[in-house]
């Protein structure tokens, strides 16, 4: 009976083994499709697929040109000197956008930018508009 016993925890042992040896060979191995590529042949076949592809083009953002500085009046005494560009007060030494002033006569007015000379003068028009309210005034 001691002899049926142990044959039987024998073989037990044994087969319990074996199904634990082959369920550790199989995780280890991880299974995998027999019919699938090698790792190389999938990545030649990547690179291949993405050169035919045409590479994202990057929009090109347009330079937009600011609108250019418009002199609207100037205020000339003995006492101060101011133009107003861009409905902006300056005197000389003042900046606007960039553009330093740098000369301010009565008929118009000069500013640097980047060393470029930015020559503003009034416009015929409001020439024109201050001599008729003149003459009408009298």
């Amino acid at each position: 009976m001691r002899r049926i016993i142990a044959t039987y925890v024998v073989v037990v042992l044994l087969l319990s083994l074996g199904f634990f040896g082959v369920g550790a060979i199989a995780s280890a191995e991880e299974l995998r499709d027999p019919m699938q590529p090698p790792a190389f042949a999938m990545q030649k076949f990547r690179e291949a697929k993405w050169a035919k592809k045409p590479k994202p083009v990057k929009p090109q953002v347009a330079k937009t040109r600011s609108k250019p500085l418009q002199l609207t009046s100037i205020l000339y005494s003995a006492g101060r000197k101011i133009a107003i560009i861009d409905d902006q007060m300056l005197a000389v030494g003042d900046s606007i956008r960039g553009a330093e002033l740098v000369r301010l006569t009565r008929q118009g007015a000069r500013l640097v930018r980047k060393g470029k000379i930015i020559n503003l003068s009034l416009g015929n028009e409001i020439t024109a508009i201050s001599k008729k309210a003149v003459e009408s005034d009298l």
